[in-house]
């Protein structure tokens, strides 16, 4: 019985992690385009019903964006809406941490960003 206990009692442990959502604070590391530099800032996703709001805090620079999370997938719209110009993200998500790749509208390179959960 108490083996029984145990094993329900991480079954919902586990249930509860795998559907804790990515909702939070990151600290977001990346490469532009072409490997031709790195950045490092912070991003916040916020669950918003059916999709997130999304937004990046790289420097002085604040961009936003939205995205919709399909199982382990999470794709991002996102602008600058000062400069005018847009572009896609779409990440893997993999516990505190999602991998993925960005282009921006325009350009014929990718960059890559890593967010990890604070």
């Amino acid at each position: 019985m108490k083996r029984l206990l145990i094993a329900l009692a991480l079954v919902v442990i586990l249930s509860s992690a795998a559907h804790a959502g990515i909702e939070g604070t990151y600290i977001c590391k990346g490469t532009n385009p072409g490997g031709t530099g790195t950045y490092e800032g912070t991003v916040s996703i916020v669950k918003n019903n059916a999709n997130y709001n999304v937004t990046w805090n790289i420097g002085a620079q604040v961009y936003v964006g939205v995205g919709i999370l399909e199982g382990e997938r999470f794709s991002v719209g996102y602008a600058d809406v000062n400069q005018g110009w847009f572009g896609v993200v779409v990440y893997t998500v993999s516990g505190n941490k999602l991998r993925g790749a960005w282009a921006m509208h325009g350009d014929n390179k990718n960059g890559t960003e890593e967010l990890t959960r604070r």
